[in-house]
């Protein structure tokens, strides 16, 4: 199958898919909060109350309780001291994920982003990630955990699979659809046979690619649209651009 059919093929899809519609969002996309910090993240997440109550939440349970000192003391640089671990993974508190929306803010953690999208399926989180912004929380993503929130993370596959593969087998590897565009961490980081990867594979979708340098982050309030801080680009139809930050 040629990019141009599974483009038509993907367009297809995406339309018959129900999206997730909002009038307002408090939702933050960004490459790798809090390693890198984004001022304006920060006041984000400290105006959401007095002492803000945070749900952090890796893809795997192992690898997130072995960062989750490390991510607590981070936080608690930045004011924040009530960061709680919640597992969805091997040891789910349901009785914590059915309250997800009594915490401040919701932070998805880094992490493979292939395991997340999993994992957020059998707990059914996209349901409680929807109930906590119809409520006005703030929700966080950070690098993988950012690009749940797009339309699909297929992107990630393109470290392993050549561009024909990974569009062909896109529809397995649908996000939470809460913005209208795939997001990319890292793009500072990325080389450039991986960006061409990216620029092909953007010619075979219907909606754009967002990319992001660490530090940046995506600012959504409204879809569809959203607003730019620090360095990012957009990939449509096998062209790279620079998105304009916000001044």
């Amino acid at each position: 199958m040629s990019i141009p059919d599974i483009r038509r093929h993907a367009t297809a899809r995406v339309a018959a898919v129900r999206i997730f519609e909002v009038g307002t969002l408090n939702l933050a996309l960004t490459s790798d909060f809090p390693s890198t910090i984004t001022n304006e993240l920060v006041a984000r997440i400290r105006a959401t109350a007095e002492k803000p109550r945070v749900a952090w939440i890796p893809p795997r349970t192992v690898a997130g309780r072995e960062r989750f000192h490390a991510a607590q003391a981070q936080f608690q640089l930045l004011g924040v001291s009530a960061v709680e671990f919640c597992d969805i993974d091997e040891e789910p508190n349901e009785k914590q994920l059915a309250h997800l929306d009594e915490y401040d803010v919701l932070y998805f953690t880094g992490g493979d982003p292939l395991v997340f999208c999993a994992n957020l399926k059998r707990w059914c989180v996209g349901d409680a990630v929807r109930k906590c912004l119809a409520a006005g929380r703030l929700v966080v993503g950070a690098s993988g955990g950012a690009m749940q929130f797009g339309q699909n993370v297929s992107l990630y596959r393109l470290l392993s699979c050549d561009v024909e593969r990974v569009l062909a087998e896109r529809g397995e590897y649908t996000g939470l659809g809460l913005v209208d565009y795939e997001l990319l961490p890292h793009l500072n980081r990325l080389d450039q046979p991986f960006l061409d990867k990216v620029a092909r594979y953007s010619e075979g979708v219907p909606q754009d690619v967002v990319a992001l340098e660490d530090g940046s982050a995506m600012i959504c309030t409204d879809r569809p649209e959203f607003r730019c801080v620090g360095r990012a680009a957009r990939f449509r139809g096998g062209v790279r651009s620079p998105i304009e930050a916000a001044a």
